[in-house]
């Protein structure tokens, strides 16, 4: 008899869709059913709120950086919901003050800011993955962008919080991230109560669009794992 799909929801980056986690579905096939959100709300509480309208009673949650933070809000909010946790490339710290420099930004200038991101986002040598990363954001645009970038500065801190996530945590850093560092990864593992913790070699902020095939591995392994201690 076949396995039943496990549910997943996916939450994309900062001006990003689904193209985010497109290749890494593929990979995993049948053995996910996957819904990628797209969340633009100006205020992380209803990120949070929309997350829960619209996801299956009990699912695994993947989010990377600005998903992933509103991802472990969505796990501190209904922990009863989410089975398990997938995080790339969020700061659970409190939000930094050039949150608001960015928000103007992209209000103002956002195809300049665009560049800037993607220039910070991936390693300069990962070409196509910049490409699809300005691709995704023009298509998002500079007015859902900013709005992405309130919901962040409207977020309170999580690190004092992590320790009451229960669910197992599987947490997958680029080594060459430049946005937010993988020391901030190891230190938001280490918080978890149960986290297992991934570095992956020359990639940066953007983990399933530049090595999809090894975060598809990771993840199937995570999985498995799970499944096996749940019984």
């Amino acid at each position: 008899m076949a396995a039943t799909p496990t549910s997943v929801v996916f939450i994309p980056a900062l001006l990003s869709d689904d193209a985010m986690y497109r290749e890494v579905i593929e990979q995993l096939g049948e053995a996910v059913e996957a819904q990628v959100m797209v969340l633009s709300e100006p205020m992380m509480q209803a990120n949070i709120e929309t997350v829960l309208a619209k996801a299956p009673p009990t699912f695994v949650l993947a989010g990377t950086s600005y998903g992933g933070s509103i991802a472990l809000e969505v796990a501190l909010a209904a922990p009863e919901r989410v089975s398990a946790l997938w995080l790339m490339g969020c700061n659970p710290a409190a939000p930094d003050a050039n949150v608001q420099e960015l928000v103007g930004g992209l209000e103002a200038m956002p195809d300049a800011v665009i560049d800037m991101l993607a220039g910070l986002a991936v390693p300069k040598e990962s070409t196509e993955a910049a490409e699809a990363f300005k691709a995704m954001a023009s298509r998002i645009g500079g007015k859902a962008g900013a709005a992405q970038a309130r919901a962040l500065g409207s977020r309170s801190e999580a690190s004092s919080r992590l320790g009451a996530l229960q669910m197992p945590v599987l947490v997958i850093w680029g080594e060459a991230d430049q946005i937010v560092p993988a020391s901030v990864g190891q230190a938001l593992a280490d918080a978890l109560p149960h986290a297992h913790f991934h570095v992956l070699p020359g990639c940066g902020h953007l983990p399933t669009l530049e090595e999809p095939a090894k975060c598809a591995e990771l993840f199937v392994g995570f999985l498995k794992n799970e499944a096996s201690q749940a019984h």
